[in-house]
């Protein structure tokens, strides 16, 4: 008789591991099946620094950046985040990235036209249409 209750016990401490081993091994599967998303490749940066000084009025600035993607970019914005007269969201330029390099530099450039004070940026795209921002930069104009 104490040979038939060892034999039990030990079958339901066997189907116990098996079912906590076999909802583990369902536990684990369906997780590696959830999909994480893609490291964003996309950067976007500025090449120069604000000016120690006023800028002169009606003069060229340029506002060089590096646009990164591993897929390729496509072009690169200069917006004014913020102009002397309150407007923002103003597009000041943009260049094409020929053949969509997985690197770009650019040169954009603009003429301040107001005195005050100025917040641009420059934003990259990829050939997705996904875009990435550069931190802001900030001056005067004189």
């Amino acid at each position: 008789m104490w040979r038939g209750m060892v034999k039990i016990k030990y079958l339901k401490l066997w189907w116990g591991i098996m079912v906590c081993g076999l909802s583990l091994g369902l536990f684990v599967a369906c997780g590696a099946n959830v999909p994480t998303p893609p490291a964003k490749s996309l950067r976007t940066w500025l090449l120069v620094k604000a000016p120690a000084t006023p800028l002169p009025l009606n003069k060229p600035v340029t506002v060089k950046s590096r646009t990164e993607d591993a897929m390729g970019v496509s072009h690169v914005e200069l917006y004014a985040v913020q102009l002397p007269d309150g407007e923002s969201g103003l597009l000041l330029n943009s260049e094409a990235a020929a053949g969509h390099p997985p690197s770009f530099t650019s040169s954009l450039t603009f003429i301040p036209t107001m005195k005050g004070h100025y917040m641009i940026k420059v934003v990259g795209y990829n050939k997705q249409g996904q875009s990435a921002e550069s931190e802001y930069i900030d001056f005067d104009v004189e």
